[in-house]
């Protein structure tokens, strides 16, 4: 779905709520600070392809809040994929800070308070992709919070030129079709920001990053088995299995819960694939699901509908 928004043919007086309810209903809730009142102007493109969504936003100088009112417990929260084109942004939440140029592209999390701002009039592109989503691709998106990533080369740059190559075609596309190529898009996306250098210095000390790197790669490559557990992941990465476990301490999910939630997800992008011929039972196996009755039982929980509904649904 399409739509666009804008505060042009406006009072004055009446585009300041105009633009908080755009944001609300493109983004989340979120309280907004204008830094010039009397010349306020934004417009907005939206593309809304479930589960993610694509905008393209200009306006004068804002302040975006999100507040701790704002958030709901029980949502699925989001992040942004944010890349300014005009002027320079800033992130702040839990007592850090990002700033990111024009060049550059930045991610930010909704489930805690934070400030987004830009000083000047702008224009940026935001990709909103689901929490549970991303985090199927990254064990742990927060590490690559507060930090600038490059667009002008390298991954980076294949990154921005595979999403701006998206954009242009959206409107030749359905929404099958664009919810295969932005999940593709999150893999470029999860490549670049894993290849940054500045992004993978941590508060961890360097032998446990990269402990965490050859696990999380073990299981990506390892994913479609139906061995792969603890006790497999641990042996093959020179480690105990407690450690392993210590790894994950502190993360949303046990590495147990992100092997299930990478399968599922993979198979949820496998049963809504345009023209997709598999059966229910073959893209179970393939990503390591056995029993296809536990398979369903473990879908439905986790999406709350079937194999057979999603296709459906498609």
């Amino acid at each position: 779905m399409h739509s666009c928004h804008q505060t042009t043919l406006l009072p004055m007086a009446e585009r300041q709520d105009y633009w908080k309810g755009v944001i609300g209903s493109t983004y989340f809730d979120m309280a907004l600070r204008f830094n010039q009142q009397e010349r306020f102007f934004g417009q907005l493109w939206r593309w809304e392809v479930p589960p993610f969504s694509i905008s393209f936003l200009s306006s004068s100088p804002t302040c975006y809040q999100r507040l701790k009112q704002h958030i709901h417990q029980h949502e699925d929260h989001h992040y942004l994929i944010t890349i300014p084109e005009q002027s320079e942004v800033s992130f702040s939440q839990d007592r850090r800070s990002v700033r990111c140029r024009p060049g550059a592209f930045i991610l930010e999390r909704s489930d805690k308070p934070y400030e987004f701002e830009y000083g000047r009039d702008n224009s940026l592109w935001v990709l909103r992709v689901p929490g549970s989503l991303l985090r199927s691709r990254l064990r742990l998106p927060e590490r690559y919070l507060f930090a600038e990533f490059d667009r002008s080369q390298g991954l980076g740059a294949v990154f921005f030129d595979y999403f701006r190559s998206i954009t242009n075609q959206v409107a030749y596309l359905d929404d099958q079709q664009t919810a295969v190529l932005l999940r593709q898009l999150i893999e470029l996306f999860s490549l670049a920001v894993e290849g940054d250098e500045r992004a993978i210095a941590s508060e961890d000390s360097s032998l446990r990053q990269v402990h965490v790197q050859r696990v999380e790669q073990y299981i990506r490559q390892h994913i479609r088995s139906s061995q792969l557990s603890p006790e497999s992941i641990a042996h093959a990465c020179g480690i105990s299995v407690r450690y392993l476990h210590k790894l994950f301490e502190g993360a949303e999910l046990s590495v147990g819960q992100w092997i299930k939630e990478i399968r599922l997800q993979s198979a949820l992008a496998d049963i809504r694939q345009p023209g997709g011929r598999r059966t229910l039972a073959d893209i179970a196996y393939k990503w390591g699901f056995n029993d296809q009755a536990h398979f369903c039982r473990c879908f439905k929980t986790r999406f709350g509908i079937t194999p057979k509904q999603a296709r459906q649904e498609g």
